[in-house]
């Protein structure tokens, strides 16, 4: 409740720590590489906590304040821990409790579970062209298993005019950067095209990435209820 995040037009986004005893603002971390910020916020999962940037690119930064890892220079330096370009300018970020409503999901059975999701967020982002997009954070497990859907959704399925999904959502800058695509962010519109195909199709990939129907499925599905907030 004591961090502040602002973000400047051209010098990227900057972490302010309040200290209520003081009455005073400290500067405890900044991105230190030029970026044209549009908009910022937070990602939030439980106790972890991220921050989200779009910039005038139309991409989506992911940072992470790690003041316990060297390339944090002791955490003077925030972190791009994700990228990814999603074709629109986001000029407004919201945030939502995940939603805990839906009877099938079960949760109310299992009080842990619940307990867990009650510290859960979903970020949402307002594009200008009109589109509503979000951002859920997931465990290591879930995104493991789709990523290797993803990867091979890539080259199994026909895309609109032979455009390469994976390249178009690679984060484009205006300059190049001495540095590789941090990725990390799985592109929702194309794994939940898995919901839609055949089950012969759908079968043949999950057998390909060692997993099943049912596990892919469950984890979509669980994408489904807890951001029905609409």
């Amino acid at each position: 409740k004591n961090f502040i995040l602002i973000a400047d037009v051209f010098k990227s986004i900057t972490l302010l720590r309040y200290r209520e005893q003081d009455k005073m603002l400290s500067r405890i971390s900044r991105d230190a590489n030029p970026l044209k910020v549009f908009a910022c916020d937070y990602l939030v999962d439980g106790s972890n906590i991220a921050f989200v940037v779009s910039d005038t690119e139309k991409n989506i930064l992911l940072y992470h304040y790690q003041p316990e890892l060297r390339d944090s220079a002791g955490g003077v330096k925030l972190l791009r821990r994700a990228d990814m370009n999603i074709g629109a300018h986001v000029n407004s970020f919201f945030r939502l409790r995940v939603n805990l409503d839906d009877p099938g999901s079960g949760v109310w059975d299992r009080p842990a579970t619940l307990k867990t999701l009650e510290k859960r967020q979903v970020t949402y982002m307002a594009t200008l062209d009109g589109s509503l997009s979000y951002l859920l954070a997931v465990n290591e497990k879930t995104y493991r298993r789709l990523l290797m859907l993803q990867n091979s959704m890539v080259v199994w399925l026909n895309h609109p005019a032979g455009c390469n999904p994976k390249g178009f959502r690679a984060a484009r800058y205006p300059n190049k950067e001495l540095r590789n695509p941090n990725r990390n962010i799985i592109d929702g519109e194309l794994v939940f095209n898995y919901m839609n195909l055949p089950r012969s199709e759908q079968d043949d990939l999950a057998a390909r990435i060692g997993t099943n129907i049912d596990a892919l499925l469950d984890d979509l599905t669980e994408f489904q209820r807890l951001t029905a907030h609409f």
